[in-house]
């Protein structure tokens, strides 16, 4: 059996989004920068997949993973290190959509039955 690693079906990036987040001990807000390791899925599968390979790939998605879970507060007079909290360390992306118009309202029309 040809058993191929999940990682073939991405193309991975790091990447920094700032975030507004309050430090739990002096009670300042402040903006952080945040990494986000960034898996897109690959338009292809990757060669020489088997049938259960193509089935993993079929049903994989885009997604981000936040590399940080804990962070120091940039108050100079705390510095104390606190947990990030009200960002999700998980976050699926959505595709873009892809294909023409007549594409996408054929797909509508089979989807809902009447033209749009």
């Amino acid at each position: 059996m040809n058993e191929i690693n999940e990682r073939g079906f991405y193309d991975e990036k790091v990447l920094p989004k700032k975030h507004v987040l309050l430090c739990p001990h002096c009670r300042q807000s402040e903006e952080y920068e945040l990494t986000w390791l960034v898996r897109r899925k690959r338009a292809r599968p990757p060669q020489g997949a088997d049938a259960a390979t193509l089935a993993k790939f079929a049903r994989a998605q885009s997604y981000m993973v936040r590399r940080e879970d804990v962070i120091a507060c940039q108050n100079v007079r705390c510095r104390k290190r606190f947990e990030v909290e009200g960002i999700q360390s998980v976050a699926y992306m959505q595709e873009s959509a892809t294909g023409s118009i007549e594409d996408r309202a054929a797909r509508l029309k089979a989807a809902f039955g009447r033209k749009v």
